[in-house]
């Protein structure tokens, strides 16, 4: 019996481990199971995405290995390249948002026997514009520049606290960006420090952060989350400590779950953060989410 391709795109700058080294592991971990591995480490911005939109029709399983940004430009080209072809994810970047809101191991052993072993899920995406794709997050303002800005030997040695000793610098001197956006149908209008519309239980490491157990992948919707600017850094401070605690004070937060979110940003242009990358800058954007836009595997009741 023939094998079956697997593609396996591994991003050697990301985390804190040499993928260099890891992937002759990976074509051993592979080599002897049902798939014949083909291991490409990427060798920049968009590589994965460009591999994976040429050649993923090509395989019957496209694997990545390194953080949420590879991940997101293995997503984006694999959906840009029409194939109905199964991911799998070996988590290995700073704070591995995506992994952790679906269970997905972080130990590489296990991340593979997952893949190998497991059953692809449905998951849905989000549509940024017209072209552009997103697995758990698109988000502007505080922390967003932070998240892509940050030096990746910085944030390979410092992990989480990077994000946030970049982020503290902006607290302070950061301004509200007037905004109106309709979700569904609802309309809300005001000058926000933070908007993203997010799939996941954390973003940023925790920055941002939902109850586990309250918001499902796969349902056709997203979480809008709005944050006006506090008065001061204690009471930022007060905020966010909150948040890890899953509370939100009403007078600073607005959540909403929708399908389709418009954004307008009344004449200015604004940078957004695509799955931690920067995700170019716009006036006015459509931002959907795609319901079972990929099939990834996962833990699932069957698996866990």
């Amino acid at each position: 019996m023939d094998k079956k391709k697997a593609l396996i795109l591994v991003n050697p700058r990301s985390g804190r481990t040499l993928a260099r080294q890891l992937a002759f592991s990976f074509g051993s971990d592979f080599q002897n199971t049902a798939y014949e591995p083909f291991i490409r480490l990427t060798t920049g911005p968009r590589d994965a995405t460009d591999v994976a939109a040429r050649l993923a029709g090509s395989f019957d399983l496209v694997v990545c290995r390194g953080g949420d940004g590879t991940l997101n430009e293995t997503i984006n080209g694999v959906l840009q390249s029409g194939a109905q072809v199964p991911i799998g994810y070996i988590p290995g970047g700073t704070t591995n948002d995506f992994a952790k809101s679906n269970d997905i191991p972080l130990d590489q052993d296990a991340a593979v026997r997952l893949i190998l072993d497991g059953k692809p899920v449905p998951q849905d995406v989000g549509l940024f514009g017209e072209s552009r794709y997103f697995c758990y997050t698109a988000s502007f303002g505080l922390f967003t520049k932070s998240s892509y800005a940050t030096d990746q030997r910085f944030k390979n040695r410092f992990g989480y606290g990077a994000y946030l000793a970049a982020g503290a610098k902006e607290l302070l001197h950061i301004d509200p960006i007037a905004l109106r956006v309709d979700v569904d149908g609802e309309t809300f209008e005001g000058e926000y420090v933070f908007g993203s519309v997010t799939n996941a239980y954390a973003v940023g490491g925790g920055v941002l952060k939902f109850p586990r157990g309250s918001l499902r992948f796969d349902d056709g919707k997203m979480e809008l989350v709005l944050i006006k600017k506090p008065k001061n850094p204690a009471q930022m401070l007060r905020l966010f400590t909150e948040v890890q605690k899953g509370v939100y004070d009403e007078n600073y937060f607005t959540i909403r779950s929708g399908k389709v979110f418009l954004f307008d940003f009344l004449g200015k242009s604004v940078p957004w953060s695509l799955d931690g990358e920067f995700g170019g800058e716009t006036e006015e954007v459509a931002v959907q989410c795609i319901r079972h836009g990929i099939q990834i595997f996962k833990p699932t009741e069957e698996t866990s």
